[in-house]
């Protein structure tokens, strides 16, 4: 409920940088993060739902900071705002229906810094894929000649892009950052570097996904539609390796 004044007053574009927006920003991220609270105090679970509860949490955490620095980042919310309650739905269904609660979680230095990152890493690239959603719905318009709800309410184009590319560079710095605190907690506990699961192959495939678009962005120039659908795909990845994991391992196999 907190959530979706932001929400409605996103979608009709309503959202600017003054003291009513960021009120309604606060409620729902304060109003959004409750869900995630209670699961990490009632110990952290490696399941489906409670990762839908925190990923959510930390994209509104991810918006509200580009929001304070990122001009025009604050008019991302008629694509956030609906997406983290989409997430957030699906949290509480998931976790009403989940076959059986997962274990809870003992973490170690190495595993909490590696989750830490992990999911920041996740809600940056959310975040970074919702505006490319943006680019692509504003170069659709504009190509369209067409006056449309992307133009309304939604960050212009080269804002747009601006925070896509900032966010990329974001993700990629914590996804490698996971990537090595996973590896080094697997070496101390299990004493090898890295257990090549889906998991962790789809992980590395994001990766290199993004490091390949920082370079063709660097070395040509290349925006726009087809930059857009790159992080896309990375976005995709990333989200195979982690609530998709989680729910063939709960749904179809466990």
């Amino acid at each position: 409920m907190a959530l979706l004044p932001m929400a409605f007053a996103g979608i009709r574009g309503r959202l600017r940088a003054d003291a009513t927006s960021w009120a309604l920003l606060i409620a729902a991220l304060v109003g959004g993060s409750l869900p995630a609270a209670e699961e990490i105090n009632s110990g952290w679970s490696s399941g489906l739902g409670p990762s839908l509860d925190v990923s959510a949490a930390v994209l509104l955490l991810v918006y509200a900071i580009a929001a304070m620095f990122m001009h025009g980042a604050i008019r991302l919310a008629g694509l956030v705002g609906p997406y983290a309650v989409i997430l957030l739905c699906l949290g509480w269904l998931i976790s009403a229906f989940e076959p059986a609660r997962s274990e809870t979680v003992v973490a170690s230095a190495w595993l909490a810094s590696h989750v830490l990152f992990a999911i920041a890493s996740y809600g940056a690239l959310t975040l970074a894929a919702l505006a490319a959603g943006a680019v692509l719905l504003e170069e659709h318009a504009l190509k369209a000649r067409v006056k449309s709800w992307a133009g309304r309410v939604l960050p212009p184009l080269d804002e747009s892009e601006a925070t896509q590319n900032a966010l990329l560079k974001a993700s990629a710095l914590l996804m490698f950052l996971a990537l090595v605190t996973g590896a080094a907690n697997e070496y101390v506990n299990q004493g090898r570097l890295l257990e090549f699961s889906h998991k962790i192959l789809l992980s590395i495939l994001a990766f290199l996904v993004l490091c390949l678009l920082l370079y063709l962005h660097h070395r040509t120039g290349m925006r726009g539609r087809r930059a857009a659908r790159w992080l896309l795909a990375g976005f995709l990845l990333l989200t195979l390796a982690y609530p998709g994991v989680k729910f063939v391992r709960e749904f179809l196999i466990g």
